[in-house]
């Protein structure tokens, strides 16, 4: 417990000028053995240090705002107000239960000191209550939490609140404004940001999505709850937020798993629905793209549990046959996914409609390496024995491939090369599907050894 020189330097460590005059006068009581007086003068000082505080940061904490308009009327008048301010408090996160709980026992102290009750107070009781209403409440600031929540929650509709649109730069933007909030803030942020994807400013809804999107990349467990619940949950009933929740997904998969039954039932037809919105052909970087979430969640979440869980959702992208080489990397250790886009590629290579294949003879020159580092000696071969059936059909691309003995294929070139001797009877199994008449030899010699020079 504090003693004398104790107690002179904890006033030093308040920052308000007239609160440490109160506690001053406080520690002259002490000093003379007034110790009720010591108790009376530091709970004047704590309560008019906690109004103090709440003025100070009112301009950017509405919950302080909301706490003095029940408060100030009180005290302009020389009414009791402090039970009434550390329950409002209390309920405005501005103060903790356990923070609660001692402003309570300080109170209880200095109405045993200040009223007649034949309490004998000692000097101990007074240095307890000196050294506590200081150390715990004068010194501190008021707690962090509702004010940088409500300062966030008040600048984030702001238009240059994000002054980039690249996923690092408004990450930086985001750790920064964080920083200094309390981690159990953290949930009552997600709660104000959730209400604002709703809001009638474009600008707003936008820079919510930006700022719950860096929040969830940190797949923070604790977080996770928070966004499952005050985003996922309510916001899955509808339609309107579909990209937002699978961007969400696509930064952090575990939200597919963690969801519960029926937020993961409507979630699934939410992936679905904006996958058909959105489309495989926009930029594969881009968080909404179908075939970027399926890839983030295969790593992270196996291709087992996405075919149980979001089956419709994984066979409409493998079906729409993606052709971003980082999906084909996302989903090479997959074998029945891998299996089933390599089917859908061997479709659209031997199309029998020009768009269709040339379409996808004009993409293989790009994803030969992943592609090719992906697939088997075997799928491979396949690959190209189907260009090779589209180039019957007239596909003018697939005929530049196939002519210029695929060396723009090099990765798979290599592979279908291999194929041939290794198993012979299989490959031609595959070239009587590809309306090549000669052996797989002959087929080799023809398309996919270099070409003899004139």
């Amino acid at each position: 417990m504090a003693g004398l020189t104790d107690m002179e330097e904890l006033i030093a460590t308040v920052p308000e000028k007239d609160i440490a005059n109160y506690l001053r006068e406080a520690f002259v009581c002490y000093g003379a053995g007034a110790y009720r007086g010591c108790i009376v003068l530091t709970h004047t000082a704590l309560f008019e240090g906690l109004r103090t505080k709440l003025h100070a940061v009112a301009a950017v904490n509405s919950k302080a705002r909301e706490v003095l308009a029940m408060i100030e009327p009180l005290a302009s008048k020389q009414k009791v107000f402090e039970s009434k301010l550390i329950d409002q408090m209390k309920a405005g996160t501005i103060i903790t239960q356990l923070e609660a709980d001692i402003l309570e026992q300080l109170n209880k102290q200095r109405n045993k000191a200040a009223h007649p009750s034949g309490h004998l107070v000692t000097a101990e009781e007074a240095r307890f209550v000196f050294s506590e209403a200081i150390q715990k409440f004068l010194s501190q600031p008021i707690r962090q939490t509702s004010v940088l929540v409500d300062a966030i929650i008040t600048r984030l509709p702001e238009p240059n609140f994000f002054p980039s649109a690249i996923f690092s730069d408004i990450t930086l933007v985001v750790d920064e404004e964080t920083e200094s909030l309390d981690i159990l803030g953290l949930p009552q942020l997600v709660v104000k940001i959730a209400d604002m994807l709703d809001s009638d400013d474009p600008i707003a809804v936008q820079n919510a999505e930006r700022f719950l999107l860096v929040l969830t990349s940190r797949k923070d467990t604790n977080l996770r709850e928070s966004i499952i619940k005050a985003v996922i949950t309510p916001k899955a009933t509808t339609g309107t937020h579909a990209t937002l929740i699978a961007q969400l997904a696509a930064v952090d998969p575990a939200i597919l798993k963690s969801a519960p039954p029926v937020t993961k039932a409507r979630v699934a037809t939410l992936l679905l629905s904006n996958g058909k919105t959105v489309g495989v052909a926009v930029p594969y970087a881009e968080l909404r793209n179908p075939a970027h979430v399926l890839a983030s969640a295969v790593k992270e979440l196996g291709e087992t549990f996405m075919l149980a869980n979001y089956k419709d959702f994984t066979d409409w992208v493998i079906d729409e046959a993606p052709t971003a080489p980082e999906f084909i990397d996302g989903i090479a250790g997959t074998p029945t996914l891998f299996s089933q886009l390599q089917l859908r590629y061997r479709a659209k290579a031997a199309h029998s409609q020009f768009a269709e294949s040339n379409a996808f003879a004009s993409v293989l020159p790009g994803i030969d390496a992943a592609l090719g580092k992906a697939a088997s000696d075997e799928q491979a071969f396949w690959l190209l024995a189907a260009v090779v059936k589209g180039a019957y059909w007239g596909a003018y691309t697939s005929i530049a491939l196939r002519d210029a003995h695929f060396q723009a294929l090099p990765t798979l070139r290599a592979k279908a090369l291999a194929f041939v001797p290794a198993d012979t009877s299989k490959a031609q199994e595959i070239l009587d599907s590809s309306y090549f008449t000669g052996s797989p030899t002959e087929f080799s010699a023809q398309y996919l050894e270099d070409a003899l020079p004139p």
